[in-house]
């Protein structure tokens, strides 16, 4: 089925714009279809964008079934990498599970998730970047303040020095999305105003200006 990359590119899309349920039901046939061709990258990368959707309708809904849905993907997507030895895709699998991890707000968890995300990430790039602060997050939450700083700052270093061999969008994305976090675990003001001129600057950016509304309307 030809298209199936192309319906996968949309489920990604409707999920940047907030249309969940649409997504879902994309990344359902998605699913099944790469499981017909046998595509288990596919398979593990859609499970992955699944994965992605529940968490932001736990965000939105504060449903505590999102978590386990997003947990149930994420971990699909490790054991699908792992059996069929899919090892491109296995740092996002783990970072993915550190995403859930953090909602679940078991911080040491993340970090170990993280971790390993980091260690099998391929290249020194802009997304290397965003698993960094991501993993700056945790060991901050986790009381490791000095350790998380350390990686929030090296994350943002990462994504700005590559930001020209990357897609504007995902360098606004990961960039406004670690000043929010930033802004969140430190309350200083500038961390939020450098999240609004990203965030103003691009209008795809739907789930940031989301996120943006909520730490400027508490």
């Amino acid at each position: 089925m030809s298209s199936t990359p192309t319906l996968h590119r949309l489920a990604e899309e409707l999920r940047e714009q907030e249309k969940f349920s649409d997504a879902l039901k994309i990344y359902s046939k998605v699913i099944k279809q790469y499981y017909l061709d046998k595509n288990y990258f596919g398979i593990a990368d859609a499970l992955g964008g699944q994965s992605l959707t529940y968490k932001h309708l736990f965000l939105v809904n504060k449903k505590q079934e999102y978590v386990d849905l997003a947990y149930g993907s994420a971990k699909s997507s490790l054991d699908i990498a792992k059996k069929y030895k899919v090892t491109t895709i296995l740092h996002r699998c783990y970072f993915l599970l550190g995403e859930i991890s953090m909602l679940k707000t078991d911080y040491k968890n993340a970090i170990n998730n993280y971790q390993i995300a980091l260690k099998l990430f391929p290249k020194i790039n802009s997304e290397k970047g965003d698993f960094a602060y991501h993993l700056g997050e945790a060991f901050y939450c986790n009381g490791q303040k000095i350790l998380g700083s350390l990686y929030f700052y090296y994350g943002i270093v990462l994504i700005k020095l590559y930001s020209a061999k990357t897609d504007s969008f995902l360098i606004h994305v990961w960039l406004s999305g670690a000043y929010l976090r930033l802004f969140a675990l430190t309350k200083v003001k500038i961390y939020l105003n450098l999240a609004k001129k990203i965030i103003d600057s691009d209008p795809d950016l739907i789930i940031r200006r989301r996120q943006l509304s909520h730490f400027q309307n508490p």
